[in-house]
């Protein structure tokens, strides 16, 4: 009590532009600490990771052949993860369209042993628009839409039906990367953040939760253990299929898109790094 009383004191012995400058840092500092805070007071059920990375899928020309590729990258480092090519003859391969999205993905781990039921996630990021996905195990029962409300910007929302105590599940936010997207990461080089303003349950009340940044090869490699059933994200391999020799040579089309600006390569210990 003494030390709040002193700090009141040297407070108002501040001249008025002091006042203004240090009540505007505490404004600022208070949104980081705050749910570290609500942890202290309210242990969690809930327990959020995030990661970024892009997937792409593109061709390129080499000489007489056509270079198909896919590659994941860390999307803070701009580390490749991935890369995996395929060099064929100009017009003896069919292969999806090229095309690049963003990926958040979270991880959340329901830490207590009781079921959470009815969890409500609100994400906030650049690299969520109208035409963001979420995509999930087919095993979990889980839906997303964007809400906007009043005087905040739009949040995408996250419900999933249950999430059993002592277990976890990973979630992936996909995003096109269209020539807005593009802009902001590769030419204006703004990074791409995210928040999570708030989580809720049946069985807790609505709180911001403390969000840990995840390594971004350690969260594929999790999420590669929690899928089960069919394969959930089958466009992230290469898929190129060779013309058999007895059929003639397709007319390739030209698609308008260009290829993300070359990825880093890093060491396997530093790829997912924030």
């Amino acid at each position: 009590m003494e030390v709040l009383k002193k700090c009141w004191k040297w407070f108002w012995g501040q001249s008025v532009f002091n006042k203004i400058v240090i009540i505007g840092l505490f404004a600022a500092f208070v949104p980081f600490v705050l749910p570290t805070v609500v942890a202290w007071f309210r242990p969690t059920m809930i327990h959020v990771g995030v990661a970024f990375y892009t997937y792409e899928r593109g061709i390129q020309p080499q000489g007489m052949n056509s270079l198909y590729f896919f590659e994941r990258r860390n999307l803070v480092s701009d580390c490749s993860i991935r890369h995996e090519e395929q060099s064929v003859p100009s017009g003896r391969a069919k292969a999806p369209d090229p095309q690049a999205w963003v990926l958040i993905k979270l991880l959340l781990e329901n830490v207590s042993d009781r079921d959470i039921t009815n969890l409500r996630v609100g994400v906030r990021s650049p690299a969520i628009n109208q035409t963001t996905q979420l995509l999930t195990a087919p095993t979990l029962v889980a839906t997303g839409n964007k809400e906007a409300p009043p005087d905040v910007k739009p949040l995408y929302v996250i419900s999933i039906a249950r999430i059993p105590g002592t277990s976890s599940v990973v979630v992936s936010l996909k995003t096109p990367i269209d020539d807005n997207l593009r802009d902001f990461i590769y030419v204006k080089r703004r990074p791409v953040t995210i928040q999570v303003p708030y989580v809720s349950a049946d069985e807790f009340r609505q709180y911001p939760p403390i969000v840990s940044r995840t390594n971004a090869v350690k969260m594929l490699n999790r999420e590669g253990v929690l899928r089960s059933g069919d394969e959930a994200f089958a466009d992230e391999k290469l898929q190129v299929t060779v013309l058999p020799l007895n059929e003639s040579n397709m007319k390739e089309q030209e698609v308008p898109y260009r290829v993300l600006p070359r990825a880093k390569t890093c060491s396997e210990a530093e790829a997912g790094v924030w």
